[in-house]
């Protein structure tokens, strides 16, 4: 599984417990709706977009996905709602998580015109708290938990010298317990920081 499909599960998931939310088609990743939305009588459909990074969408390619998006929701024969497009970002750009009110825009072109303003960019300092309740930090914990079950990975040929170097490297960062293990809270402090 590569790292933007863990993600698109986990927000899935996420959003399952507190919507009604299954797997999409194409490029709508997510799709969920949100009933009592303020001001809507029927509620609102997501279609959602899970890239890992901002760098996952280059800057030409953002009005593509835009379009994408949209298209599918377009699509939907029995949509009876209004919808939202979403771009959603799993990790901070620059290791830099934005605050709540921060981390939502909508993007526009070189000219400073939306590309739709029926779609938004969620980033994780966004999109953890509004589908979960929980800090992105507190996400990356539960998922750090998780995907750490399956280390070490057997399969690396080098796996031992691999190891060896990268403990070495973490030992001067301080980022390791008197355990020699990786300490997670000063891991997630060192390589992520809400602004």
């Amino acid at each position: 599984m590569t790292i933007g499909v863990f993600y698109q599960y986990l927000i899935l998931e996420l959003m399952k417990t507190r919507f009604n939310a299954f797997d999409g088609s194409r490029e709508g990743d997510v799709v969920a709706d949100i009933d009592n939305t303020p001001g809507l009588k029927t509620g609102l459909r997501i279609y959602m977009s899970i890239k890992k990074s901002k760098d996952t969408v280059g800057g030409q390619d953002i009005g593509g996905v835009i379009k994408r998006i949209e298209a599918t929701a377009k699509e939907e024969k029995n949509l009876n709602r209004p919808y939202l497009c979403v771009i959603g970002i799993a990790t901070p750009s620059k290791g830099r998580i934005k605050l709540y009110n921060n981390d939502r825009s909508i993007k526009c072109n070189n000219q400073g015109s939306p590309y739709s303003l029926n779609c938004e960019e969620w980033g994780p300092g966004f999109i953890f708290p509004y589908i979960s309740g929980w800090s992105a930090i507190n996400i990356y914990i539960k998922a750090i938990k998780q995907v750490s079950k399956h280390l070490p990975f057997k399969s690396l040929k080098y796996r031992e010298q691999c190891s060896s170097m990268l403990k070495i490297e973490l030992e001067k960062l301080g980022l390791l317990t008197e355990k020699g293990k990786v300490d997670q809270m000063k891991f997630l402090s060192f390589t992520v920081q809400e602004k």
